[in-house]
Parts: C-alpha cells; sequence; structure tokens
C-alpha cells in the first residue's frame, strides 16, 4: 500500500536562498525513491487547529520503505541543515492509503 507523506511547514522569509539549496536536492531525493509529489501550494488559512502554515506539500510513495528510504538516504540527510535553517516551523507525517 502506498504511503502519503504530507510536509506542512513555515519557511524563513530571510532563508529563501538555502530553502531552494535544500529543495533542490530533496527533490531529486524523494524521486530516487519513488516518491511523486502530488500537491505543493501555499496556505488559505486553517479550517480547525491550533497551526497554521504557510505551504503544504503532499508526497506519495510506494511503500513505507521507501518512505525510510528517501529519510535515511545520505543525500538526504546531508541537507537536514539546511531545512532545519530554511523552516521555521515544519510537520511532516504519513499517512497509509
Amino acid at each position: 500500500m502506498s504511503v502519503m507523506v504530507l510536509v506542512q511547514g513555515n519557511p524563513d522569509p530571510t532563508k529563501a536562498e538555502t530553502l531552494k539549496q535544500y529543495q533542490q536536492t530533496a527533490r531529486t531525493v524523494i524521486a530516487k525513491h519513488g516518491g511523486e509529489v502530488l500537491a505543493r501550494g501555499g496556505g488559505l488559512g486553517k479550517l480547525h487547529g491550533a497551526k497554521e502554515y504557510q505551504v503544504g506539500i503532499v508526497v506519495r510513495f510506494p511503500d513505507k520503505a521507501a518512505v525510510d528510504a528517501w529519510y535515511a538516504d545520505p543525500d538526504y540527510q546531508a541537507v537536514l541543515p539546511l531545512r532545519h535553517e530554511a523552516y521555521a516551523d515544519l510537520e511532516i507525517t504519513l499517512y497509509q492509503e
């Protein structure tokens, strides 16, 4: 069964170049492990909950093993410091289809 990865975050507006560097590698590694971006967009507000996010991304992977391989990939791990610097707030949640 496929796994959906929901990424929600608030990028730091002063770190646009850092975010761009992170995204370049992240996209390549996601694709390498069979991930497909289904949706990406800017936040319009919230209907319920405490957090409000500026961006959201939905990625589908073939299975949980592919998600684990993506996240553990050395190329992805190498850019995590850029991700931490670029986002003021970030959540990544997994759901099985």
